[in-house]
């Protein structure tokens, strides 16, 4: 078995990090619809990134690049022994049509005859995938294991016999013969369009390629927990700097602001904005790529600071302008963008306070 070969001529899949395509408005007809007119570069694309979902399922998911692919395509192993262990293969097609038996014939021929040569294990399943779906014809023979393989015996000299390999025509007879008469043909399965759909839900790919209408809606926002958790212990040490400069009076301790009301509302208000910010970063983790709450928070922060940095009499009116600034942004940096609130823009505001990045009161003046 010549793993070094295989190698060399598949890769990992894309990574999943990267600026986003930017989000539209959805489709107003069926995702399967659309996925049936992907061009050729498209359906690569979407199929690599469908690739993804499978990643729990297995120790490590591959993709076949080079010349000569002998019926592999997406490749993924259960185990870290690779192709001397457990593995499966899911072949990807776009054609016109739906798939028939004979555009999948050759692809049969070339697992019969590369996994005798030696070059690969019989995987544990082979799945069919195609853009516009699996045809009934061959819907049935992947459902009748013997009627596929008599089929691909009774169709080897018009699809497999010179179109395994370009270097030598491949007559079965002999060892290759008996080789397939024994195989196991209920390895070969098919994966359905929907099927591939809903692995791609599970992406961070699917909401910039298909539009919000495939977005998750939010959740509600639950309020802010009674008791000052430390994960907000900067911001709410800023709020009470901001506080005691315009009562000119130290504050520390919430239970103070009881005898001014203005600052208990501003301070629970505050605190519901940080929580609301803070929910847009838990959701949804599955859906988004990694880091794109940092980027809108990111873009949040370029959005506000030449606001803050303005000349302001004191830090409340620093805190309310800055907020009030970002109330009127429209962050654009990647998918989780279409479901920012006005809350999570202010709320990121006090995220930022969080960090030192943003401070209310200027302590040298």
């Amino acid at each position: 078995m010549d793993n070094g070969r295989i190698t060399a001529n598949s890769r990992p899949l894309k990574a999943e990090t990267g600026a986003p395509a930017q989000v539209g408005s959805g489709m107003n007809f069926p995702i399967a619809k659309l996925i049936e007119i992907f061009e050729p570069a498209q359906w690569e694309d979407f199929t690599e990134e469908w690739a993804h979902s499978l990643k729990p399922a297995y120790k490590l998911v591959t993709r076949w690049t080079g010349a000569g692919d002998m019926g592999l395509d997406i490749f993924c192993f259960s185990s870290n022994n690779g192709f001397d262990g457990p593995w499966d293969n899911y072949q990807c097609k776009r054609y016109a049509q739906k798939l028939t038996p004979t555009d999948i014939w050759v692809e049969l021929g070339k697992v019969i005859y590369y996994s005798h040569a030696g070059e690969y294990t019989v995987p544990e399943s082979y799945y069919f995938a195609a853009s516009k779906g699996i045809g009934l014809k061959l819907k049935r023979l992947l459902l009748k294991p013997a009627c596929l393989k008599n089929g691909l015996i009774d169709n080897w000299s018009g699809y497999c016999l010179n179109g395994i390999t370009e270097t030598k025509a491949v007559p079965l007879e002999g060892d290759l013969l008996s080789y397939l008469n024994k195989f196991d043909f209920r390895i070969f399965k098919m994966k359905s369009v929907v099927e591939m759909i809903a692995g791609h839900m599970k992406t961070p790919y699917h909401r910039r390629r298909f539009g919000t209408a495939s977005f998750p809606e939010r959740p509600p926002v639950q309020p802010a927990p009674d008791e000052i958790q430390p994960v907000e212990s900067r911001y709410i040490e800023q709020l009470f700097d901001v506080y005691s400069e315009k009562l000119s009076v130290q504050l520390s301790d919430r239970s103070e602001l009881a005898k001014h009301k203005e600052m208990q509302e501003h301070f629970n208000r505050s605190r519901q904005l940080f929580y609301h910010a803070e929910s847009l970063r838990n959701f949804p983790r599955d859906s988004v790529d990694p880091g794109a709450f940092d980027a809108i928070r990111e873009e949040i922060y370029h959005g506000v600071v030449d606001t803050y940095d303005m000349d302001y009499a004191n830090g409340l009116t620093r805190v309310r302008s800055t907020l009030k600034h970002a109330a009127m942004l429209t962050p654009n940096c990647n998918a989780l963008c279409i479901r920012v609130q006005t809350q999570d823009k202010q709320g990121l505001c006090h995220h930022l306070a969080n960090e030192n990045r943003l401070q209310w009161v200027k302590k040298n003046g």
